[in-house]
């Protein structure tokens, strides 16, 4: 009997594949701890000191680099349709629970309120890792290979659409509200509401193998081996850890410094983030061009100096000089893409053919290790030396500008690798779920949603030549 369930269901499926992705966006740009909504959140609703701050975001990372030890356990019991449909609901659950929680939370007290945020995480990270693997499992499924470029691409000009669109909500409602709890009420309700229709969209995708096939392969050991023999890729793996310790040594704390030591509003940092979303979409096609005719480690070295030499900028920031910010995001968010764009191409590259998954394991351990001790790192040193000891503009100074120095040296690693021929395959996105959580927390919302890519379509063979 011919099974017919795919092309009957294709359009149907992208389509909803389309509209979950859209309701979703909301709910994405609230997740990371580090993204400003929940800084402004912890910080200026309950007055959190900075090493609980740098505590709570790393627990997303810690959350990625344990998930590598729960996945081959839950993937002989779950398909990858329900790893991302179960833990969705799941995580969209807690979020719910949180909306009708946080009236309830008492200010000021910042040991309570911390346990609380450490236990609410603790449940949430985990569950949206496995949703985030099994999905990267399953969308093979319902997307066909020959325009899986082009669909990721469409998909995520929309949600970068939804993208501006939250954000204005979030600017209005902080703009209305100042530091009062309602707006976060109400912009977190709105997004487990969207997220919570989304949902229903996924289960309307039908596949051939619904209910069938195991999301981790059998040989994950083998697999492993082979990855370390690779040529290139475990000094790419030391690039990325030392890359990811850099970004979330500051980022998490760049709202926090925009909040407390520039005097920003929380809808004018909203405005910088827009302002990084619209230059970080039109980066996206430029680096992705760029990334297939220079090859990828041209563009990581070539943007990331300029993307990094603009951040030096962070060290000398006072209340007179914050109107820099706005140069700053515009020329950040297009030149921060080359780095992400061209880091994942190379990852693609050097990944051998058969250990796909073994790969994403590998540099999701190393990366997400990384960026879990950077700000609980800098959360100890900015509370000793900013909130005991009164340093405040100097120390955060400092801690930008020995960051800025270090992620510029760290672009050395680099000499080490050689980039092989262009690979074909098109998806491998949960390798760089730490990497796009450290990018939101800095305020590129948009790359925390976005699934890469590479930019060029699959031509047809049409022979040798």
């Amino acid at each position: 009997m011919q099974d017919t369930t795919r092309p009957n269901n294709s359009r149907t499926n992208l389509a909803a594949g389309t509209i979950d992705g859209v309701l979703a966006t909301p709910l994405t740009i609230l997740t990371v701890p580090g993204s400003f909504v929940l800084v402004a959140l912890f910080s200026k609703y309950f007055e959190l000191d900075k090493s609980a701050l740098g505590w709570l975001v790393s627990l997303p990372s810690w959350s990625n680099a344990a998930q590598l030890v729960a996945i081959p356990v839950l993937a002989r019991f779950l398909s990858a349709r329900d790893m991302t449909i179960g833990m969705s609901w799941f995580h969209a659950g807690l979020w719910a629970m949180l909306v009708l929680a946080l009236p309830y939370l008492p200010r000021g007290q910042n040991e309570s309120v911390a346990v609380f945020f450490t236990g609410f995480f603790l449940l949430a990270s985990p569950s949206l890792a496995f949703a985030g693997v099994g999905w990267t499992a399953w969308v093979r499924d319902w997307v066909p290979q020959r325009f899986r470029g082009g669909y990721i691409g469409s998909r995520n000009r929309w949600c970068s659409v939804a993208t501006i669109a939250y954000l204005l909500f979030i600017m209005g409602l902080f703009e209305m509200g100042k530091e009062a709890l309602w707006p976060f009420l109400v912009v977190t309700g709105v997004a487990v509401v969207l997220r919570f229709a989304g949902l229903l969209q996924l289960h309307t995708i039908q596949t051939k193998s619904d209910g069938h096939g195991p999301v981790a392969s059998v040989g994950f050991v083998e697999a492993f081996k082979t990855c370390l023999r690779a040529p290139g890729l475990v000094p790419f793996i030391v690039f990325s850890a030392w890359m990811n310790f850099c970004m979330g040594f500051t980022g998490p704390f760049a709202p926090l410094f925009c909040f407390e030591e520039l005097k920003i509003k929380t809808a004018s940092f909203t405005l910088l983030i827009m302002l990084g979303t619209l230059t970080g979409i039109a980066g996206w096609l430029f680096w992705g061009k760029a990334a297939d005719r220079v090859g990828s480690v041209a563009v990581i070295i070539f943007g990331s100096v300029l993307w990094e030499l603009q951040q030096l900028l962070w060290a000398v920031l006072t209340p007179d000089t914050a109107w820099l910010l706005y140069p700053m995001y515009l020329w950040g968010g297009f030149f921060a893409v080359s780095f992400f764009m061209g880091s994942f191409n190379l990852l693609l590259n050097l990944v051998p053919a058969k250990s796909n998954m073994a790969a994403v394991s590998l540099h999701l351990a190393a990366t997400s290790v990384a960026a879990a001790l950077a700000p609980m790192l800098a959360g100890i040193l900015l509370e000793e030396f900013v909130t005991r000891r009164g340093g405040g503009l100097a120390t955060y100074h400092w801690v930008f500008f020995i960051k800025s120095v270090a992620f510029l040296l760290g672009l050395g690693i680099l000499a080490l690798v050689h980039e092989p021929t262009r690979s074909t395959r098109t998806s491998l996105p949960g390798a760089f779920q730490s990497m796009r959580q450290l990018l939101a927390a800095q305020g590129l919302e948009f790359l925390s949603n976005l699934i890469p890519f590479r930019s060029g379509r699959p031509q047809a063979r049409r022979g040798p030549k």
